[in-house]
Order: C-alpha cells, then sequence, then structure tokens
C-alpha cells in the first residue's frame, strides 16, 4: 500500500508546478536519544504559489488562496525492543501514513487552513520495514515486537487552523514578530484542540508563518509566503503550547486491546526553530517537548529541508 501511496503522490506532483516543496524527518533521536513511543515521522509537502487558480473563490475570496498537499508516515513503539510478547504496561506497535489536502485562505497577518485527510494504520504502512531499515543504516538494535502492532484500519479526518502574525518590530536591524495559532482536528485517528504562541528573531522580514501542530513537529503551513531570499538569512524562534485531546487512535486502540494505557486527554509544551536560508534553499531544524497527562514526558525533533521553484 505505501509504495503505492507514494507512486500517486509523485505523480500527481508531477502534473503540477511545484512551487515549494519540503522534505522532513522527525525522529526522538534529534531529541533526547529516546527510541520509544512516537519514535519516527517522514513528510513530503507540495505548496502552490498563490492565486494560481480561482477554484475557491468562493471561500472567502478576498483573501489570498494557496494550496498544498502533504504524505506523512508515522511509527510508534514500545521502550523495550526486545519483548517478542505484547508489553502490556506500554504502547502497541503502529505505523500511520496519510495524505493531507489544504486550502489556504490568507493575508500578510493572518491565515486560515482548512484540511481533508486520509490515510491507514497498520501493517499496509509498512512501519516494520522502514524502522528496521533505519535501524540497520544507524547500527541501532532491530524492534523484535512487530508480529503485535496494530491491524490495518482506513483512517480520515478534517482539520481547521487560524494563525495571527504581528507586524515585524525592528530591533537593531533585526526583526521580531509574534505568531499565534489556534487548530482543531476531527477524526477516527485524532480528534483535539491546540492553542500555541510562538516568538520569533530573524536576520529579515518574514513573510512565513511559524505554528505548532498538535503531535508533529512539523506542519505544512510552514511553506505559506515562503519567498527566495537574497544572500545568507536566519531566523529562531520558541513557542508555548497547550492541547486538549478526544480521541487518539494509538493509545484508545491498544487500550481495547487490553494495553494498561490512560487516555490522552491533554499536553502542554514548547517548540524551538532555527531556519537557514540562502536563496531558493531553506534548512529548519526543530524541537518540541510534551509532557501528557502529567504522566509522560516526550521530547523530539526534526531536520527539514526546503525549496522553492
Amino acid at each position: 500500500m505505501l509504495k503505492n501511496l507514494l507512486v500517486v503522490f509523485f505523480v500527481f506532483l508531477n502534473q503540477l508546478y511545484a512551487d515549494s516543496i519540503s522534505g522532513t524527518l522527525e525522529n526522538d533521536f534529534f531529541g533526547s536519544r529516546e527510541d520509544n513511543h512516537y519514535t519516527n515521522g517522514a513528510f513530503l509537502v507540495w505548496m502552490q504559489d498563490a492565486n494560481k487558480t480561482d477554484t475557491f473563490d468562493f471561500i472567502l475570496d478576498d483573501l489570498q488562496t494557496n494550496t498544498a498537499v502533504s504524505f506523512t508516515h508515522q511509527i510508534f513503539t514500545p521502550a523495550d525492543k526486545e519483548a517478542i510478547e505484547p508489553i502490556w504496561n506500554d504502547l502497541p506497535y503502529a505505523g500511520y501514513a496519510k495524505f493531507n489536502f489544504l486550502l489556504y485562505k490568507s493575508t500578510k497577518n493572518y491565515f486560515h487552513e482548512f484540511g481533508v485527510n486520509f490515510g491507514a494504520v497498520g501493517p499496509e504502512t509498512e512501519a516494520e520495514e522502514i524502522q528496521s531499515f533505519f535501524h540497520k543504516v544507524v547500527g541501532d538494535g532491530k524492534f523484535k515486537g512487530w508480529d503485535n502492532q496494530l491491524e490495518n484500519q482506513f483512517m480520515a479526518g478534517l482539520s481547521y487552523q487560524f494563525a495571527y502574525k504581528t507586524d515585524p518590530m525592528d530591533i537593531k536591524g533585526y526583526k521580531l514578530d509574534v505568531i499565534s495559532n489556534i487548530r482543531a482536528d476531527l477524526g477516527n485517528f485524532y480528534s483535539g484542540a491546540l492553542i500555541s504562541s510562538t516568538l520569533r528573531l530573524g536576520s529579515f522580514e518574514q513573510n512565513t508563518f511559524m505554528t505548532a501542530s498538535s503531535f508533529m513537529v512539523m506542519d505544512e503551513s510552514d511553506l505559506l509566503n515562503v519567498r527566495t531570499v537574497p544572500d545568507f538569512n536566519w531566523d529562531v524562534s520558541f513557542g508555548l503550547l497547550a492541547n486538549a485531546t478526544y480521541n487518539y487512535y494509538i493509545i484508545d486502540e491498544g487500550i481495547d486491546r487490553g494495553y494498561q494505557n490512560t487516555p490522552m486527554d491533554y499536553g502542554v509544551g514548547w517548540q524551538g526553530t532555527l531556519n537557514l536560508y540562502y536563496e531558493k534553499f531553506r534548512y529548519t531544524y526543530k524541537i518540541k517537548s510534551i509532557h501528557l497527562n502529567d504522566q509522560r514526558h516526550k521530547r523530539w525533533g526534526a531536520m527539514t529541508v526546503s525549496w522553492r521553484f
């Protein structure tokens, strides 16, 4: 299934003018070196430049229009990689893959994001094969309990996000702005709401936004209004976030199967980001730290390479 989804993704992009694209690798190794729970994620994102189509002009027709498509793959494991039998007091093994189709309506200070996603959990995502390959490359031991992973299940959902960015303040030639966002997700994989606020300092005035997503480090909105910059530039940011969860399939399905977990209710945490720019190229490093239900702490990071055509 996974290979077929990737073929569809690249065939789709081949028919479009790829205005901005990015590839991201998330891993707990980049944040804490603790290989457990949400342990790896890979993302491909395509963002269309503004006003290339009038298809969605009936929605907030006085605002700039952008569309985006992303592909997501995530891997979840317990902490003990040697155990063959289910570890009933930990998370189950699971892989998750999805497509996300996004519509943006925006001004220079704010955006609305509307999303529709579909995908699957289970062996069809080939999470075991991908993790085994990655661990072989980095010389780490193989997780041995993948025979216990969650079965194949179709996933679908809707999402909405609103973000607001202040006009930049000049501080001795550097630019300082604040970005705040709210988002809501409804689906059988995840339903919940999030708020965050981020302070950003950079070497030039930004058109982009910097928002926090619910659990992933990456967010497709990072590509909104990306532009070619002269020479070398940079920015750093730090944000706080709070997340309320209604359902989260990995944990809820595990509980139904007999795992002794507590349903995920809320999380609080922070996110830090470094962006390095050179003309059409951008390198991003993000790190996120979250306390879940005041019981479990998780910290992980991501590296993203973006290119504007």
